[in-house]
């Protein structure tokens, strides 16, 4: 290990590889450039922002049987988000990556590149790649900014760092192909990972990451809407997106104060049955609905349509729940990818899934906070597999593929997880939300009653010239008046009484 000072404020900054070639200093955020016989300070860094990530400097634990500890990070913006790339030391001196985005985890190993990878401009989601034998699929292919960095690094990076990267999926194993040092890329190889497999130690307390998320050192995240200052409840450290409940204006909060992206034409309040800010417990454990959005089958014409709420908790990341007009799903994004078998199947851990409906989706509403830079008018490619009550879901964008894993649910159990004696019922569409609702009779029966007697009046006369067939005419006519309130009647689900003898006979509430 290497000890020096900094040249900018005299803290001891230690080198614990010698393959590393910067630092950031812990305490002035001085980046030290290590050469042959000195260290320069080519100037300051950015600070990282604190998230719900409990991986931290000094962070241990083992992969494929070796120790290893973290010792630094890069944080990395796109267009739609950020995430982190934490540098890990072995102890026999050899360095790997800890990826971190949002909760989901994958850990790479340098191997040596091959010579017939692809260019970084001939690849996008979907593309093939093999490697050793063994098919890839594409999953992600970006260009993204370095953020901030943190601790010991083994390149140089800091404002204007670009990382131009290409992820590929097999199973839960993993390529990455990193064209940021020019044509021929870096390859790194590995696999998605969780924190409890890698045994890690020295993780961020609860506390810790609560006190921090969502804050920069002296600063906190700005959490009014710019653009019509209404306060925005979001996750703080989570949270790259707002989309404000108020305005529908689009509030990029991943910077040191809260900027407006878009502001949205006025959108029609949607009307939902889980609200932002409810609380549900799932298997014990505490979720808030931190955002959700209304989407439609593209072509549709809005007669397909559900709701995704996306769900939080500090633990155990992010959930969501999708109602539709006939069910419930909750919906879980998956580490390990599906396998193809065919063109209509599709395996996942030895259990088949048929191929069930090809679509394209569109965001028409959105409100609360998300974990990417969500966009009314966001349009991705869907394919669903369905295996019993299960459903395996491809989401395909221009930059990325996602697997999902869906579970079907009954109106029941989410009414139990969030303590909901009543629901608008599924679909959560407005319309079908206010035709589930009784309607208030008592103007119809006044109105009917009104008219039957204008109509008794009008034909009094009748009565006395004892022509049955006028007679009969009239109380046809009188009956015909009373049949829109009976039959509104009818699907209320009541009889003809009034309220108040139904309060009387000791009915529920």
């Amino acid at each position: 290990m290497q000890k020096v000072s900094c040249p900018s404020c005299g803290a001891e900054v230690a080198f614990r590889s010698a393959a590393s070639v910067m630092a950031v200093c812990e305490y002035c955020h001085s980046t030290l450039l290590k050469d042959a016989e000195s260290v320069k300070d080519i100037g300051k860094m950015a600070d990282v922002l604190e998230d719900y990530s409990p991986i931290q400097i000094n962070t241990s634990g083992e992969y494929q049987s070796k120790h290893f500890t973290v010792v630094g990070r890069i944080q990395l913006r796109y267009d739609d988000g950020f995430w982190n790339e934490w540098y890990v030391l072995f102890d026999d001196g050899t360095g790997a990556w800890l990826s971190d985005a949002s909760g989901q985890y994958v850990f790479t190993l340098p191997q040596r590149s091959g010579s017939n990878v692809p260019k970084f401009e001939a690849l996008k989601p979907g593309v093939g790649l093999t490697l050793s034998g063994s098919r890839f699929v594409a999953s992600d292919v970006r260009t993204a900014q370095c953020l901030a960095g943190q601790g010991e690094l083994p390149f140089k990076v800091g404002p204007g760092w670009q990382a131009k990267v290409a992820d590929f999926r097999s199973g839960n194993r993993f390529v990455t192909l990193d064209y940021s040092d020019g044509e021929t890329p870096q390859l790194y190889i590995g696999q998605s990972v969780d924190l409890t497999g890698l045994r890690c130690q020295l993780l961020r307390s609860e506390t810790d990451i609560a006190q921090t998320a969502g804050k920069y050192r002296g600063k906190t995240a700005v959490l009014n809407c710019p653009n019509c200052g209404s306060a925005i409840n979001y996750q703080a450290g989570m949270a790259v997106n707002v989309v404000c409940p108020s305005c529908n204006a689009q509030v990029d909060c991943a910077g040191d104060k809260a900027v407006v992206l878009q502001k949205h034409e006025q959108l029609a309040r949607v009307i939902t049955t889980l609200a932002l800010g409810d609380f549900g417990t799932i298997d014990g454990i505490k979720y808030q609905v931190i955002g959700f959005t209304k989407c439609s089958e593209i072509g549709s014409d809005g007669t397909s349509q559900w709701i995704e709420y996306l769900l939080f908790n500090d633990k155990r990341g992010f959930l969501w729940l999708v109602e539709s007009q006939d069910r419930w799903d909750r919906v879980k994004v998956l580490d390990e990818w599906p396998e193809q078998r065919s063109a209509t199947t599709v395996d996942l851990r030895g259990a088949a899934y048929n191929k069930l409906y090809q679509y394209g989706a569109e965001v028409v509403y959105a409100a609360g906070a998300f974990n990417w830079r969500v966009t009314v008018g966001d349009r991705t490619r869907i394919i669903d597999y369905a295996r019993d009550t299960s459903k395996l879901t491809a989401e395909s964008s221009d930059s990325e593929i996602v697997w999902s894993v869906a579970t079907q649910v009954s109106d029941a159990q989410v009414r139990q997880w969030f303590a909901k004696k009543t629901m608008p019922g599924t679909g959560s569409l407005a319309s079908q939300h206010a035709a589930a609702e009784p309607v208030d009779l008592s103007a119809l029966k006044t109105a009917t009653i009104i008219a039957s007697v204008i109509l008794a009046v009008i034909n009094l006369p009748i009565s006395f010239t004892h022509d049955d067939e006028d007679i009969l005419v009239t109380m046809i006519g009188l009956g015909v008046l009373w049949i829109p309130f009976w039959f509104q009647n009818r699907a209320n689900g009541g009889d003809s009484s009034d309220d108040s003898d139904d309060s009387d006979s000791g009915g529920d509430d």
